[in-house]
């Protein structure tokens, strides 16, 4: 069944390619039928890494209360992986769950290794902030979001990336700054589908932390867990927050490959979508350009893509 999901991830047509009609048409049949095996697949009895590895792989993510009943699919398929993590962390605020009440489906999960960890709220960056704070030199941590399901293959991609580039911070999407974009103040509106950051790291890309991204040790500056700065500049908006992070620390970013396919989304979880109002809504702009005046030279890599 893995296999099959390779096989229809092979057919799916990458993000930003546009055929009227027949885009929307294929796409809305492939994810139903991702979704259809998906469903069918069981959970493994040991879904999580059991053997010794040079690195552990942490998996880690956050959700909220509007996609809390969905949030199981995107684990169950990170623990459908060809290359099976160590750890798996669901991270959930105290003030949003105050009587720490779960759906069974995914409380259901912890018996297959799931690990449930209750914080302090810092909205999306919940899922970096934690495990880096505390991460060792030999853990490489991913992070995913809650209303995706995952490709069997996103980790084996990310590893094998990381391999070899080591120090990089490696994606399976992003978005890069190419010369001649109109949008050049707003990375929402950058390309994905780009050369850039593909062979050869870049400053000039802005990934998407919640589509698979991996951060290995000491990647960020220190203010990547600097909770005062982290609301001050860039509290709704952890993409440039990575970005920024990367940047002020010289840390170049890496992409597993060029021609990004459009995520299979967890049914249902789409009636709150947290990144319009970032992007679409312009929010982007205003908080670039307070990252621009607080990490300067951080803004003059990603621009020229050097150091």
């Amino acid at each position: 069944m893995s296999r099959t999901r390779a096989f229809i991830e092979f057919f799916k047509i990458y993000e930003t390619l546009r055929i009227p009609v027949f885009s929307g048409v294929w796409y809305k049949a492939l994810t139903k039928l991702d979704l259809k095996v998906f469903n069918k697949l069981s959970i493994p009895q040991n879904p999580l890494n059991t053997e010794k590895r040079e690195e552990t792989i942490i998996c880690s993510l956050t959700s909220f209360p509007a996609r809390i009943d969905y949030v199981d699919k995107a684990i169950k398929s990170l623990m459908l992986q060809t290359v099976k993590p160590d750890r798996i962390i669901l991270w959930l605020a105290n003030e949003q769950f105050p009587d720490k009440k779960l759906p069974e489906e995914l409380t259901r999960l912890e018996e297959k290794g799931l690990e449930i960890c209750w914080c302090h709220d810092l909205y999306g960056h919940k899922k970096y902030f934690y495990p880096v704070k505390n991460q060792k030199e030999n853990e490489v941590v991913i992070t995913f979001d809650d209303d995706i399901v995952y490709s069997p293959k996103a980790i084996e991609r990310l590893m094998k990336t990381h391999k070899k580039f080591p120090g990089c911070l490696v994606c399976e999407r992003a978005q890069a700054r190419e010369n001649g974009l109109r949008d050049i103040e707003n990375p929402g509106k950058w390309k994905t589908i780009s050369n850039i950051g593909v062979k050869f790291p870049s400053y000039s890309l802005n990934p998407s932390p919640g589509g698979g991204c991996l951060i290995p040790y000491k990647a960020f500056c220190e203010d990547a867990i600097n909770e005062e700065k982290i609301r001050q500049l860039a509290y709704k908006n952890d993409d440039l927050w990575y970005m920024f992070m990367c940047a002020a620390n010289g840390t170049r970013t890496v992409k597993t490959r060029k021609y990004h396919k459009i995520f299979t989304l967890v049914e249902g979880s789409q009636v709150v979508q947290m990144a319009t109002e970032n992007v679409v809504g312009n929010k982007n702009v205003e908080i670039m350009n307070g990252l621009i005046e607080a990490y300067p030279e951080a803004y003059k890599r990603i621009m020229t893509d050097k150091d």
